[in-house]
Order: structure tokens, then sequence, then C-alpha cells
């Protein structure tokens, strides 16, 4: 068996035609979609993210604004210009971008985003809207997730998904996202017994724990779909690389999204689409 590979660059963009024409279709409305980037310190990795978002807000039409501020920043000057987004009609969507400089508090800050321009999905509120099933914002890489799972499964009803890792931004709201979806969710983490046996119960199994080449065939049930959230620097090359042995994984999985050009490619375009979702609806704050 060779594993069908989803190609997350070639879906997102054609997902990118459709959001340019939206874009274009909003402005015709009197509506120029925009969003703020704040980037604080230096981070390599973080630099060239910020970077793809950039391209990708030029190409659509979207208005993009990058706030780069200094490793030394405080937290009191990120919490002041985030309540002056917020505040700023004009400005629909709000990013800040991880990771943060190790004095700041990235949970503490993501709050004080007002939840109807959380872009992310990441504050309490918009986490909370997403537990209770409510409308809201859903962050970014676990909508990607969800839709790529969709090229492969039109309906999700009944599957088994484990879900490796449980941080805040993929793993948590991944389970609800799956839950919502009728799946019956595992979520494992560092704590976790008997994690390949588990694992190879999946029907879907997806990766988000940051560490390079992790996950064999030993883990993977025949005809599982793997989606592979990690983006890894291996040492010595410096190559990106997932969480997932890509080759000895293929030989028996069903389907199976690369690094890159898998996961990444749709999580920006998503960051884009909820971007238009909230220019679409237009900021209440201080209406």
């Amino acid at each position: 068996m060779t594993a069908r590979v989803i190609d997350g660059k070639a879906i997102a963009e054609s997902m990118c035609v459709g959001l340019r024409q939206r874009v274009e279709g909003l402005k015709i409305q009197g509506i120029k979609p925009r969003i703020v980037l704040i980037s604080v310190g230096s981070d390599p990795a973080s630099a060239i993210y910020l970077a793809k978002k950039e391209k990708l807000a030029r190409f659509l039409g979207i208005e993009s604004v990058t706030e780069r501020l200094p490793e030394s920043t405080t937290e009191q000057a990120v919490v002041q210009l985030i309540q002056k987004l917020n505040a700023d009609n004009a400005m629909h969507a709000i990013l800040l971008q991880s990771p943060l400089p190790s004095s700041l508090k990235f949970r503490r800050l993501v709050n004080e985003i007002h939840p109807d321009k959380d872009v992310d999905g990441l504050t309490v509120i918009n986490q909370g809207r997403l537990f209770s099933g409510d409308t809201g914002v859903i962050p970014c890489t676990p909508r990607a997730v969800r839709h790529l799972l969709g090229t492969v499964y039109p309906d999700l009803t009944g599957l088994h998904a484990v879900i490796l890792g449980r941080s805040l931004i993929v793993g948590r709201p991944l389970t609800l996202l799956l839950l919502n979806s009728n799946c019956t969710v595992t979520t494992l983490h560092s704590h976790s017994r008997d994690i390949s046996d588990i694992c190879r119960t999946a029907d879907i199994l997806v990766s988000a724990v940051g560490r390079p080449r992790f996950l064999g065939k030993e883990f993977v049930k025949p005809g599982a779909t793997l989606i592979d959230v990690g983006v890894n620097r291996q040492d010595g090359s410096g190559k990106v690389v997932g969480d997932v042995i890509f080759e000895a994984v293929s030989e028996i999985a069903g389907a199976i999204t690369p690094v890159p050009n898998g996961v990444g490619p749709m999580t920006v375009a998503y960051l884009m689409q909820n971007t238009l979702d909230l220019a679409s609806v237009g900021s209440r704050v201080g209406k």
C-alpha cells in the first residue's frame, strides 16, 4: 500500500481563489479587510511565518500591518497596543504571533484581544464558544486539519480520531472540533500510557507534539489517515520535517499530509478566511 498524499498547498491555492473573489466582493460593499500582526522579539521561525502571512494577505488584497516590537518590550506596552487596536473600528483582525520572549505570557496577552477581533480563536471567550458548540472564531490550524480530513472523509461520524498533543493552539481545540463533527476522540499527551497501542486503534491520527520524525509505522493502523501538524528543524541539516517518519508511514497509511506543504499552507489560508469572516460581520467594538 502507498498512501495518498494530501497536498495541502494545492488545496490552499484553490481555496485562495475563492477568498480573493470574496475580498473583491467586500470591497464593492465598501469594506476593506484589515489584519494586524503583532510580533515581539526576533525569533527566526516566527519571521518566516510572518512573511508568509504578509505575502498571502497582499495576494488576496487584504491590508496587513505588522507591528514589530523589540525583545525588551514590556507586558504593559503590548497591552496598550492591543487596546488601541481593539478600539480601532477600521481594524478587523488581530493576531499575536508566538512564540513570545520568555518575559511575556502568551495566554495573558492574547486574552487582551477583543473576541470579535481574535482572528486565531485563542481567547477564552472563543474557546468557550467552541466548547459549547456556539458560533465563534475557530483556531486556524484545527480548521485546516478539519478541512484536510474532509478531502478524505465526506462524513467523520463514528470515526475514531487520536490526537497526539493537548496544546491550547492545536490539540484541545481540535479535540472539540472533531467531537462537534461526531468523531470519537482520544487525546494523548506526555503522561499518557500505551501510546503506540492506542494510536493503532485510530482511523484518524493527528500528531502535534513537535518532535521530529517521532511517529513511525508501529503507531499506525493500516489504512488510517495521518495528519502531521509538526514543523521541526532536523538537527544538523536544518531541514524542516514533521513529527511523522513520512517514508515509513506512507507504506501503511491510507492518506497522509507531507511536511512542508501539508497543514501549514492551509493554516495561513484559514487565517485569511477568519479575517474575512470578522470583516464581514464588522467589529462591534466601540459601537
